[in-house]
């Protein structure tokens, strides 16, 4: 199937300018790009990293998504609302998604407006494609397909404000909670046509997890059956966006960058993945559980 990426990954705030400076001083770079959707009813704040970009989407007026995004807030505050799988023919994925049993629209267009206007520093109008699937064919998730019309160069790589090593260049996995493992591969898997890398039982961690691959980054979809400290979700609950791990070329660096920026951050430990540190962020960044995860120092030094 013609997916390419994992092209977006969508944090709905409130306060977008306040959240903006949260992520500049998260990732340790500065914003991208910002602008508005008026037929949306939206304004967003873009950070471009080296395999996705993070968008930051707020709403600002009338309109459907400002609706969705609105109702989401009052549910559940600031946090990861949804995911956009990037392609380079949406009216081929549009159609293999259909004839795989998805109800998937035509390609739909929308546009995004720079603030400042066509001749100003953040360029005036993108355009793009969107195949949209109903939430119910996709375990109650909201995700869709992006076909970018307008040049790569309307969305430059968010700008390190201090060292690189220390800042986060890109993401690692976005995690989704389901209860229904079996459907997940079915619907990512089977019928929108991303890798599964792996499928294994944890019972050390109360859970079932699937690795979905694309473009660089894992889909981690967790079926948690439930422990001492977390209950299991009901069968008929619909799967949710959690969180989301960064990467950084050097975890202590970024750590302390971070700690010296006044968010709370853990120190750095052994990540579950051979060779690896990480360190949990704990606040400013948008309501998203939020990790940085990179190469281990000691395991690189003995190789």
């Amino acid at each position: 199937m013609p997916l390419a990426s994992i092209d977006h990954v969508l944090v709905a705030v409130r306060d977008l300018e306040a959240v903006t400076a949260d992520y500049e001083k998260l990732t340790g770079r500065s914003v991208s790009l910002t602008g508005s959707h008026p037929d949306y009813g939206t304004a967003n704040a873009i950070f471009q990293l080296e395999n996705t970009y993070v968008e930051l989407i707020s709403p600002v007026g009338e309109g459907p998504f400002a609706d969705r995004l609105t109702a989401f807030l009052d549910a559940r505050g600031d946090g990861l609302i949804g995911i956009a799988l990037g392609t380079e023919n949406a009216q081929a994925l549009s159609e293999e998604w259909r004839a795989a049993g998805l109800h998937a629209s035509a390609p739909q267009p929308g546009e995004g407006h720079a603030p400042d206007g066509p001749d100003g520093p953040n360029g005036g109008v993108r355009q793009w494609r969107n195949v949209f699937v109903p939430e119910e064919d996709v375990l109650g998730l909201f995700l869709f397909a992006i076909e970018h019309v307008s040049d790569a160069s309307t969305r430059p790589m968010a700008a390190p404000l201090g060292p690189e090593a220390a800042t986060l260049h890109a993401v690692d996995h976005v995690v989704v909670n389901t209860p229904d493992g079996d459907r997940a591969v079915d619907v990512f898997g089977t019928k929108m046509g991303i890798r599964l890398a792996l499928d294994r039982d944890a019972p050390q961690w109360g859970a079932r997890m699937m690795f979905f691959r694309l473009g660089g980054i894992t889909l981690e979809v967790i079926q948690r059956y439930g422990d001492d400290k977390t209950p299991p979700m009901a069968d008929d609950a619909p799967a949710f966006f959690w969180g989301m791990a960064f990467r950084a070329a050097d975890v202590a660096a970024a750590r302390d960058r971070l700690a010296a920026a006044g968010v709370t951050v853990s120190e750095v430990r052994k990540g579950r993945k051979p060779g690896t540190v990480v360190a949990t962020v704990k606040d400013h960044s948008g309501g998203v559980p939020t990790l940085i995860i990179g190469p281990d120092p000691e395991a690189e030094a003995n190789t």
